[in-house]
């Protein structure tokens, strides 16, 4: 009986029924994963067996996945001829886009799809870490950078401490094996936090004639890659140790490595970088909405949410400047486009005609009245208003105030 046999696994593996060292610094174990078509085979032989013989249960928590289904979903068999070979998986896309895509896309206990598009779009995603790790290395060149002498920029304070909002949310929700959650909040950080901005803003750094300052851009690139590879090694664990392996100043295995910690670093300008790359998203949304050339010099003007003329770091508002291609003004223009915490301001002349902006305007007021709408209907509704936490409601009364205030703006500019 193979299931009798598999039960006695936990403790038999480690020298049972001796008293051996293994079996005192092992035993229980902590958590034991499992599809949940074995629970009453293996799993509660396990436990029973486990009980009888070592008077303990052999492990402190059950895991329970579901199983892998084709794209239609159903049970993969022979018989139908649906099944999937791991191994030619493994030849197309590298097994940790499989392990990736099959950590960070099952809920537990519920059944999963097998989707070829999600397997691809892991493998994007490694590869996107990996062309991250050549920008370092093409930067740092082989020298250890020291965070803790770093005299750090916004910028650089601005990924750290997106890097401490992540880890705080990982380590939350790895605790409760929520590892679909702990894949979405990495790739968001990695991909857009890491990859997107942070290292289009560490250039001005990398370039800059104040040396301090590049050796802060260079010292957070580097602590932020290998604290990356660190958290995304259970998950990814060859791509993972061959990038810390090529880092300076690292362990002789990444398995030795500790842990990252957070490192509370100043966030009371932070803001600023958050409206910078708002704005800068902003402009080039505009200027791919009235097809203007990412080259053509634009003048606009950044105003903040009471439509004063925003306040921002000497820093700040050059990086906006060469990032965006922009000459920024005091002056309030004829388009104003709405921004979190603010609008961008633009002369309708720089653009392009008077009915593409029209549309666009007619679009994005038909978006925010959408939203006010949902967003009135969730604040009328007083079973979410008595149940909800005061903060939940105060969040959506928030969302609700800056829709209308986007809103006042967007109409604005239709009667002009």
């Amino acid at each position: 009986d193979t299931w009798f046999s598999s039960a006695l696994w936990p403790f038999s593996t480690m020298g049972w029924p001796e008293e051996t060292d293994d079996f005192k610094r092992f035993y229980p174990t902590n958590v034991l994963v499992t599809g949940y078509d074995i629970i009453f085979f293996w799993v509660a032989r396990m436990a029973f067996q486990a009980r009888y013989f070592t008077d303990a249960a052999p492990f402190k928590d059950a895991l329970i996945h579901g199983l892998i289904r084709d794209e239609k979903g159903l049970k993969m068999s022979k018989s139908l001829g649906n099944g999937v070979d791991p191994m030619d998986v493994i030849e197309e896309h590298g097994v940790d886009a499989l392990r990736y895509f099959l950590t960070t896309n099952s809920t537990p206990g519920q059944d999963m799809r097998y989707i070829p598009e999600k397997v691809e779009s892991s493998w994007n995603f490694i590869n996107k870490i990996w062309n991250a790790a050549r920008f370092v290395h093409m930067h740092i060149d082989g020298e250890f950078y020291d965070i803790e002498k770093a005299k750090l920029t916004q910028v650089d304070r601005y990924i750290i401490h997106k890097f401490n909002e992540t880890l705080e949310l990982v380590n939350r929700n790895m605790d409760k094996y929520e590892y679909g959650f702990v894949g979405n909040t990495l790739t968001r950080f990695v991909w857009d936090d890491f990859c997107s901005w942070y290292i289009e803003l560490s250039k001005s750094g990398l370039q800059s004639e104040d040396e301090e300052i590049q050796y802060a851009a260079k010292a957070t690139l580097y602590t932020m890659l290998k604290n990356i590879v660190i958290v995304l090694h259970p998950f990814m664990p060859f791509v993972t140790e061959e990038i810390y392996q090529s880092l300076p100043n690292t362990e002789e295995s990444i398995n030795l490595a500790s842990w990252p910690i957070v490192n509370p670093v100043d966030s009371s300008d932070l803001s600023q970088v958050e409206f910078m790359i708002s704005a800068i998203t902003q402009i080039r949304e505009t200027r791919v909405s009235y097809d203007v050339k990412p080259s053509k010099p634009l003048e606009v003007s950044v105003l903040d949410s009471n439509n004063n003329p925003y306040e921002y770091t000497k820093m700040i508002q050059t990086m906006l400047q060469n990032m965006a291609k922009v000459t920024i003004t005091e002056t309030q223009k004829s388009l104003t486009q709405p921004i979190n915490g603010g609008s961008v301001c633009f002369i309708n002349e720089e653009l392009v005609d008077k009915e593409a902006l029209l549309a666009s305007l007619l679009k994005s007021q038909e978006t925010l009245k959408k939203e006010i709408a949902r967003a009135q209907g969730m604040l009328s509704n007083e079973r979410f208003t008595s149940k909800a936490p005061a903060e939940k409601v105060k969040e959506g009364q928030d969302k609700l105030d800056e829709y209308i205030r986007q809103l006042n703006l967007v109409e604005e500019q239709l009667n002009q």
